[in-house]
Parts: structure tokens; C-alpha cells; sequence
């Protein structure tokens, strides 16, 4: 089953599509507008986040510009009655998966849904690490006795770039590459979606070493 969050100020149009998702066994997370959405993705595994792209307290794009800045990188489409080739261009430049424009048809949304999420589909499999385990299908971590589950996203590529290339010196290009899917990430989003995983997951702080100028080792 999916998890989607849906963020749209049109009452009708919102139960519409909350109704017709519902009813492709998607559960969906439903919303008029902002809110703390950070925290929200911090706490559940969320596959997909669907958003107006003009909602009462703003243009969501300096939302998604702003989350995307701070690491997350859970794929977001649009909705928007902003059919300009430049309103288009400006949400893919900001970090959106997908852009449709209003009105639209339900059977095309529900197929850009699924374009979308198998494109960011996370593989079954299972990486071990000295006394850690992660299950990427389940977001799972476990450490002897303990589990670490719904992790977000960004914490789950970060486990997985680590855990791949353990005692390798990676450098946060390389990071930014594999994690971020882009070369143009800054250090200091890098640097704080790291701590924010040590403060998540204590056992692993001291395995993931900080190298001064360069980047990070998992050793």
C-alpha cells in the first residue's frame, strides 16, 4: 500500500480525490493546507506527496524549495490551474517530480502515481553491517536488540550510501550524487541530515566519522 500525503485547499476536489485513491488501496494522509509537514515526514513513511500548487498561505513551490534544501527528497506532484511553460519549468526547477496541470482526468493522476512511485520504488533486499541490519523494503534498521523503524527516506538512502561503501572515505559530492541525486546539494544540507540521523540513531554515531574539508567514512 501506498502512503501519499494530499495537500489541497479545494474541499470538493480534495474528498474527490481522497475517495478515488482510497479506492486504488492508497492510504491517504489529507490536508487544506500548510502544515508542519517536516515533522510529518520525520514520523511516517511517506511515498508521495501530492500538492496544490497555490494554497492560502502561499505558493507551494518555496515549500517544496525549502524541504528539498534541508534533505528531504520524498517525490512531490503538483496540481495546479498554472498552465504557463515558465510555472511548469519553475516547479521541476525547484524539485518536483511531476507537474499537472488543472482540470484534470483522475486515470491520468492515478497514472503519473504510479509512474512516480516506481521510479522511486525502493528494491527488496537487506544490507548487514557489523551488528546492524537494514531492510530497505521494510525501512527498517535493527542493532542487536533494537529496531529503528519508519525511517524516512533521506535516513534510508543515507544508511544505504553508507552501508554500500563502508570504510570508503566518501566524499559530500558523492554523497550529494548518490543521496541526493544531484551534484549542487550543500554541505551544510549534508552535514545536518547526517547529525539529524547520529541523533535518530545513537548506536551508529560513532561509526560514522566526520573527515575535516572532505566528507564522511562509515568504519
Amino acid at each position: 500500500m501506498l502512503n501519499v500525503i494530499l495537500i489541497e485547499d479545494d474541499k470538493d476536489l480534495n474528498e474527490l480525490i481522497t475517495l478515488r485513491l482510497s479506492q486504488e488501496n492508497i492510504k491517504i494522509y489529507s490536508y487544506f493546507d500548510f502544515f508542519d509537514l517536516e515533522t510529518f515526514l520525520d514520523t511516517n513513511e511517506i511515498d508521495l506527496i501530492i500538492m496544490d500548487r497555490n494554497l492560502p498561505s502561499g505558493d507551494s513551490v518555496e515549500m517544496i524549495k525549502q524541504l528539498r534544501k534541508k534533505g528531504y527528497i520524498e517525490p512531490v506532484i503538483f496540481l495546479s490551474a498554472k498552465t504557463l511553460q515558465k510555472d511548469i519549468l519553475e516547479g521541476f526547477k525547484q524539485g518536483c517530480d511531476d507537474y499537472i496541470c488543472k482540470p484534470f482526468d483522475f486515470n491520468e493522476l492515478l497514472f503519473r502515481i504510479k509512474a512516480v512511485t516506481k521510479r522511486n520504488k525502493i528494491p527488496k533486499e537487506q544490507i548487514s553491517y557489523q551488528d546492524f541490519t537494514l531492510y530497505i523494503e521494510e525501512r527498517k534498521l535493527t542493532y542487536q536488540t533494537n529496531a529503528f523503524e519508519n525511517l524516512s527516506t533521506l535516513d534510508l538512502e543515507l544508511l544505504k550510501c553508507f552501508f554500500n561503501h563502508k570504510n570508503q572515505l566518501l566524499s559530500r559530492q558523492f554523497l550529494s550524487e548518490q543521496v541526493w541525486k544531484n551534484d549542487t546539494t550543500s554541505d551544510k544540507t549534508i552535514n545536518t541530515a547526517i547529525l539529524r540521523l547520529k541523533q535518530k540513531i545513537p548506536q551508529i554515531k560513532e561509526n560514522i566519522i566526520s573527515v575535516r574539508s572532505v566528507g564522511y567514512k562509515l568504519c
